[in-house]
């Protein structure tokens, strides 16, 4: 009975992640995010993110939330919508992942830690933590969201780098 159910679950959602694509845009939080792959439609998504970004910073001053897991604020700066901003603007999956910022920082749990590249935008990191958290409110559009965090070299602080939908 139980896998029954689970099937018809999954056949739904399923289904209804179909038509939500079909879609030329998803209405969440506000925002009527394009769901196309044309440059207009990325170009929107991130004025969205762009615009979602200011307005959570003007909500949260001190631009940190403390992790559950990690037991440690993680800081958002220029860096962290910067990066995200390049990402998550690729697919509409990404860019309703990032508006449930606070939620995903707040309950992301550690999956693995790699070294930070010695690249331009990394190197004052020394690791990258790579996070994810299931968030329920975005169902069905995304089952996981993955967070990307730097552990700055000096200091150990902890900079999300980067929000994309898995």
């Amino acid at each position: 009975m139980a896998e029954a159910l689970e099937a018809t679950e999954n056949y739904s959602s399923k289904n209804i992640k179909k038509v939500m694509e079909n879609q030329k845009t998803i209405a969440y939080k506000g925002y009527n995010i394009p769901t196309g792959t044309m440059l207009k439609d990325k170009n929107e998504r991130i004025k969205i993110i762009k615009n979602f970004y200011n307005s959570w910073v003007g909500e949260n001053g001190e631009r940190k939330i403390k992790n559950e897991h990690l037991k440690k604020f993680i800081y958002v700066n220029h860096d962290s919508i910067r990066e995200t901003v390049g990402w998550a603007c690729m697919s509409y999956r990404s860019t309703i992942t990032v508006l449930e910022l606070t939620y995903v920082l707040k309950h992301a749990v550690k999956t693995h830690e790699n070294p930070a590249k010695q690249n331009k935008r990394q190197k004052k990191f020394s690791n990258m933590l790579i996070m994810e958290c299931i968030v329920p409110q975005l169902r069905p559009y995304v089952n996981i969201a993955k967070l990307t965090v730097g552990v700055v070299k000096r200091g150990g602080r902890k900079i999300q780098y980067c929000l994309t939908a898995k």
